[in-house]
């Protein structure tokens, strides 16, 4: 059996020790030893905290880790990250690696790929860009938030200022009195809000009591609907004798008789028969009214003077003639 020595023994120890160290170096930083990969660079102005071993995704998907950040000068102006590509995926070179942040604030590297169809090799560069952070997405929301409340606060301040300058002794006064006339207002409605809690009980409430008496309303109508509907026949009967009656014929006699009444009246109006000339004519009026003043002169003489056409006279004896009085008291 072959003899080893300490030392050799000890070297042998000492390779397989640094192997695994760089073994365990490599797969703490990503690295895979035994799948073939992709390197692909991206240069960057800032890298918002990003990290070695950080994933690398496309469509959510992890395909690799960043293997690597290094400066590019002296500034940090320029970081080139170097991105290790696990899966056996194409990237076009219009794609975009772009750096991103969960809620928790953990990065990735995510890949948005292009349309190109050339595809990157392993050693090119990808087109680099970076998502801005909660903390700017936040700040892009509260600033105009913060105008407007900067504008709000000095408009707040340029109203105090009037009102204090408005407040002198007397507004002050009037101030303190139109608190009390609220006061006094409040204590209105007060009683009023009483009043009216007292008008709607609905035990003893006017209005409890309007309801119960529109109720029993209701139902002597309800009662009642047979006798109404009684009503509404009859009507209906009068109204279908009346539309099956003889209207027309009727109408039309009252009409001609209007005529005549009206062509009646116009003789009157006119001096043609008799009536018309008693109407119209003023001779034949004092004629008349001369016949009959003759004939109340003969009886009023033959209520005086009976003697003179009736004679009963045994003698022979003629009575005196009387003068009539209205024939006397002309004479006078």
């Amino acid at each position: 059996m072959l003899k080893l020595s300490n030392e050799t023994k000890v070297g042998i120890l000492t390779v397989v020790g640094i192997t695994l160290l760089v073994l365990g170096f490599n797969l703490l930083k990503g690295k895979s030893l035994f799948k073939r990969t992709k390197t692909i660079y991206a240069v960057y102005t800032q890298v918002n905290g990003l990290q070695p071993s950080n994933a690398v995704q496309v469509n959510g998907l992890v395909v690799g880790n960043v293997a690597n950040l290094d400066v590019m000068d002296q500034n940090a102006g320029r970081i080139l990250v170097t991105l290790t590509i696990t899966k056996k995926i194409e990237i076009p070179r219009n794609s975009v690696a772009r750096i991103s942040s969960d809620l928790l604030g953990s990065k990735t590297v995510q890949l948005d790929l292009g349309n190109s169809t050339e595809y990157l090799n392993s050693g090119d560069t990808v087109y680099a860009a970076v998502d801005g952070s909660m903390t700017d997405a936040l700040k892009e929301q509260l600033n105009p938030l913060v105008k407007k409340l900067q504008g709000t606060l000095m408009n707040i301040d340029s109203v105090l200022l009037n009102v204090n300058s408005l407040l002198d002794s007397t507004s002050k006064g009037h101030l303190h009195q139109a608190i009390g006339n609220l006061e006094v207002v409040t204590r209105n409605f007060t009683h009023t809000s009483a009043a009216l809690n007292t008008l709607l009980d609905p035990q003893k409430g006017a209005v409890a009591g309007t309801m119960n008496n529109l109720q029993a309303v209701t139902a002597n109508l309800k009662n009642s609907n047979e006798k109404i509907s009684a009503i509404l026949s009859n009507a209906e009967k009068a109204t279908g004798s009346l539309a099956n009656g003889n209207i027309d014929k009727t109408l039309a006699e009252l009409q001609a008789t209007a005529a005549n009444l009206n062509a009646t009246i116009a003789k009157l109006n006119t001096t043609d028969g008799t009536a018309g000339l008693l109407l119209n004519d003023k001779q034949v009026y004092n004629n008349l009214q001369y016949s009959l003043g003759n004939l109340n002169k003969l009886l009023e003489d033959l209520r005086i003077n009976p003697k003179r056409y009736v004679h009963f006279s045994l003698f022979g004896k003629k009575d005196k003639v009387k003068p009539i009085p209205s024939d006397s008291v002309k004479a006078q």
